[in-house]
């Protein structure tokens, strides 16, 4: 298992500091007695219909969608769970502990097919046509979701370490910057796709502030 991998604990106050972004977004700019979406399955929030953010959003990033995902923190979770994709439930082995060692039971080329197509993380990824990160100083920053998609297809090529997960780097030039990561969770018996590790959530954001339009309230 990776050195930054959170105990249930952390988990569990991670997925409570979302929640309370999520209502904060909503009072901002949504709907104050919305539900929160615990199933993950759909839009996080909904911008109110005739707020004055839809325009500057239309201008700004080419949405007029009022359905957005609310990320935040240090950590960015794309997915926790089962991905048939990228691990074959069924055929999938632990070849060792401490680091956890996984043979996935699909290939590293199909993997990577897989992560360079944009249905892939529309399935995954898009829960909204916006993506906004929520910053702790109540600020806000937005995205076209299918920006974000385009850019992971196009922009971070993928690799296979030898414990079996997989480190997404953003390249560009001769540079590279790790940012995603797809592992093995021993705790949760699972698995997880996201930018974590460290502050891999705040700098994936970055690098899409310098390569992506968007707009910062």
């Amino acid at each position: 298992m990776s050195r930054h991998a959170m105990s249930s604990k952390q988990a569990s106050q991670v997925k409570r500091r979302g929640h309370a972004r999520e209502r904060e977004f909503n009072r901002v700019y949504g709907y104050e007695d919305d539900d929160i979406n615990h199933s993950g399955a759909s839009a996080d929030c909904e911008i109110r219909e005739g707020h004055e953010i839809l325009e500057e959003l239309h201008s700004h990033i080419g949405s007029s969608s009022r359905s957005v995902s609310v990320k935040g923190g240090n950590t960015i979770q794309i997915h926790l769970g089962n991905l048939p994709e990228l691990t074959d439930k069924e055929r999938y082995r632990i070849l060792s502990h401490g680091p956890t060692c996984v043979d996935h039971g699909v290939s590293f080329a199909e993997q990577v097919n897989f992560l360079k197509t944009p249905s892939f993380w529309n399935k995954y990824l898009k829960k909204g046509d916006v993506m906004a990160y929520s910053y702790d100083d109540g600020k806000h920053v937005f995205f076209n979701m299918d920006d974000v998609v385009n850019f992971i297809c196009e922009r971070i090529e993928w690799r296979l370490l030898h414990t079996g997960r997989l480190k997404g780097d953003f390249v560009s030039g001769n540079s590279k910057k790790q940012l995603l990561t797809y592992e093995y969770r021993s705790k949760k018996k699972s698995f997880v796709l996201g930018a974590h590790g460290g502050s891999k959530g705040r700098e994936f954001i970055e690098v899409l502030k310098a390569n992506l339009r968007h707009y910062t309230i």
